[in-house]
């Protein structure tokens, strides 16, 4: 069984799923879709289906991201721009997230 360090791949990726396994989160989710199977359990499933594309979508986006800007380390970039308030670091940023946005968007259209 390997070892959950900070700098492990398997932790980085729990951290990742975090969100999906949080209470709140799954109570909520539960809710949305026991009321919405009880309206219109047709669109409720096609709805789940789609927010399951556009997850799929997103990873491929960032990992399409991350093949074209490999060395490229967001977080260092970020913690500059909010702790130091280096303008260049922001605009780093900001190129990135709408990179990543652009990819995303050309994805989803392209994949329907």
């Amino acid at each position: 069984m390997p070892k959950l360090t900070e700098a492990s791949l398997l932790y980085k990726i729990f951290q990742t799923l975090r969100p999906f396994y949080d209470f709140r989160v799954l109570l909520l989710m539960c809710v949305c879709f026991g009321v919405g199977w009880l309206v219109d359990p047709i669109a409720t499933m096609g709805l789940a289906s789609y927010m399951c594309y556009v997850i799929g979508m997103a990873g491929a986006a960032l990992a399409l991201v991350q093949i074209l800007m490999p060395y490229l380390r967001i977080s260092r970039y970020a913690r500059s721009a909010l702790d130091e308030g280096n303008v260049a670091a922001a605009l780093i940023v900001l190129a990135y997230s709408i990179l990543l946005l652009g990819m995303l968007a050309l994805l989803v259209i392209w994949g329907k």
